[in-house]
């Protein structure tokens, strides 16, 4: 008799949840980023993470596939147009977070959130390229509790628990 292991991708969906403390931990480590990045960046990270917030509370389902590879070719050719390249740390940095809010929205999988994590992950390292204030440290270090709290089947983020 075959059993599938209870924490294996195929087994554990995304529940809304897991989708909720992803965009939390996403809104908290882009959030540092605003300043930086281009303004239409930002404005439309917001939307996909609003957007996604809208799906998840009204029971529907992600947009069709193509829908988040268009934006991310519109996205991607914004970035050219402002940097002239798609490479170095501010183009890079302002890509990573087009896609992190790209990702959320087309999230459908449990590796699709492990994904997403990742790239929380990478976008706290990425603030420390700018600034190694303390409340930047401070701000990240919640936002990195969040995040792997956040991975916890069944688990509230400490900040919450009462």
């Amino acid at each position: 008799m075959s059993r599938v292991h209870p924490l294996l991708p195929e087994a554990r969906g995304v529940t809304p949840r897991d989708l909720m403390w992803l965009a939390v931990s996403l809104a908290l480590v882009i959030a540092p980023h605003a300043e930086r990045v281009p303004w239409w960046v930002s404005v439309l990270a917001i939307c996909l993470l609003g957007w996604r917030a809208y799906l998840l509370l009204n029971g529907r389902q992600p947009p069709a596939r193509w829908l988040p590879f268009a934006l991310a070719a519109l996205g991607m050719a914004g970035i050219w147009l402002e940097y002239r390249t798609l490479f170095g740390r501010d183009a890079g940095i302002a890509l990573l977070v087009m896609f992190a809010g790209l990702k959320l929205l087309e999230m459908r999988t449990h590796r699709d959130a492990t994904v997403v994590v990742f790239l929380c992950y990478f976008l706290i390292i990425t603030n420390f390229l700018f600034n190694q204030s303390i409340p930047t440290a401070l701000l990240m270090g919640v936002a990195l509790l969040v995040i792997t709290t956040a991975q916890v089947p069944g688990r509230k983020p400490p900040l919450l628990v009462t």
